[in-house]
């Protein structure tokens, strides 16, 4: 069939078999290897927490205080908990990535829209980072010279562009990862100005699929999840909680920016915040590109086939097409909300509605009439109708909002 042999390429494609490359070359030698629970959950909390814990106190703010925004919260986890049991429950063995997961069960048209939905996501994920390293070189140069936007070469853009390019544009070319190893809101809908950043905070679904695979048991699926996902509410919730009683609703879009930048504590912080942004960068690129390459018509063996020059040039053409148009998106963009609330569209339907259209799939294919698959098929129902309503309402929101307000940071220091 069509849809299995484009499986097989893509699981036999090296540059998507992201946590297993190590062992490639031995897997018909030795057994595969594992990893340990801890280490999955570790990995998941790592694809999951970044930008979005410096959103996540401006949108408790945004959506009317810590109350309703707690409540909603933890609807998503719920939801988010779910969206991983389909993934561990749907998935097997031979299944290495998402889009692979997505093609397996849901056919080759899913397959590519999702490989879209991946690649724009990366896109915009990619020019967040660049706007949180301007964020965070602005915060570093006031500690030592609160004027230091009279010098030109301090500027942002400057100073984004070039220590962009000395350290995150050389790790951009590699074939593969290896060496990267309570006030009430102004209207109802209000409330709903927080799921963008929701979603955002706890997309690690396209991360968990390999990962989940290289586990022994779903026993330690089940561990790793949970135990991840503790992480992140506890994370989340301080931060939101303590940043908006410090900050209320005079607080930033980047929660640092708050902060005046002297005393040490701040500034190891921001350090921190732009060392993990500037060796993240290169690996979303790579799932960007990766993506963009499994929506080639090319099967495998004609890509191994193809000289190897014209592979380095079109990885050298992708890179530079990627960095390059990401970096001058993030000089225009004021803050990383305007980005994230679209993101968060994108997280949406990686949490909601892939797993629940194969879920979908997977009980169609096996179906017998019992109550288990009937509330199995609601269940996929229910989140594919979830997907779509967020997703719409977020990206409305976030449209409507770009037209109508025309925001800047609260402690803008250029």
């Amino acid at each position: 069939m069509d849809v299995q042999s484009d499986t097989s390429a893509i699981v036999d494609d090296e540059n998507l078999a992201l946590l297993n490359s190590d062992n490639e070359l031995d897997v018909s030698v030795t057994p595969r290897s594992s990893m340990s629970w801890i280490m999955a959950a570790g990995l998941i909390v790592n694809a999951a927490m970044g930008a979005g814990l410096l959103n996540i106190v401006k949108a408790y703010d945004d959506a009317g205080g810590i109350f309703i925004s707690s409540i909603l919260h933890g609807v998503v986890v719920i939801l988010v908990l779910g969206a991983y049991a389909i993934l561990f429950v749907c998935s097997d063995q031979s299944i290495s990535s998402y889009e692979t997961f997505v093609l397996m069960k849901c056919g080759k048209v899913w397959q590519r829209i999702c490989s879209v939905c991946i690649i724009l996501y990366m896109y915009g994920l990619s020019i967040t980072f660049f706007i949180i390293i301007g964020d965070q070189l602005d915060r570093f140069l006031t500690f030592f010279d609160p004027l230091f936007c009279r010098h030109w070469y301090f500027d942002r853009r400057f100073t984004i562009a070039i220590t962009s390019l000395l350290l995150i544009f050389p790790l951009c070319f590699s074939k593969t990862i290896k060496f990267l190893q309570i006030p009430s809101p102004e209207s109802w809908t209000d409330i709903f100005l927080v799921l963008p950043t929701m979603c955002f905070c706890y997309q690690a679904h396209v991360n968990a699929v390999p990962v989940f695979v290289a586990l022994k048991s779903r026993a330690d699926c089940i561990k790793a999840t949970l135990a991840s996902t503790i992480v992140l509410i506890l994370s989340y919730c301080f931060v939101a909680i303590c940043g908006y009683l410090t900050f209320g609703t005079k607080v930033d879009h980047d929660i640092l920016m708050s902060y005046q930048p002297i005393s040490a504590a701040v500034l190891i912080a921001i350090i921190m915040v732009a060392i993990k942004t500037y060796t993240a960068y290169p690996v979303n690129l790579f799932c960007g590109r990766t993506a963009i390459e499994s929506l080639s018509n090319e099967s495998t063996t004609s890509l191994i086939a193809t000289n190897q020059r014209q592979s380095a040039y079109r990885r050298i053409l992708i890179v530079c097409l990627w960095f390059f148009s990401t970096l001058a998106g993030a000089v225009f963009l004021p803050n990383i909300s305007v980005a994230i609330h679209y993101l968060g569209a994108l997280a949406a339907s990686f949490i909601f509605i892939f797993p629940g259209l194969c879920l979908y799939f997977h009980i169609e294919e096996q179906w017998i009439n019992s109550w288990g698959n009937i509330i199995s098929i609601s269940i996929a129902i229910f989140y594919v109708a979830i997907g779509v309503f967020v997703t719409v309402l977020t990206l409305l929101q976030s449209l409507i909002s770009d037209i109508t307000a025309n925001e800047t940071s609260e402690t803008k220091t250029c």
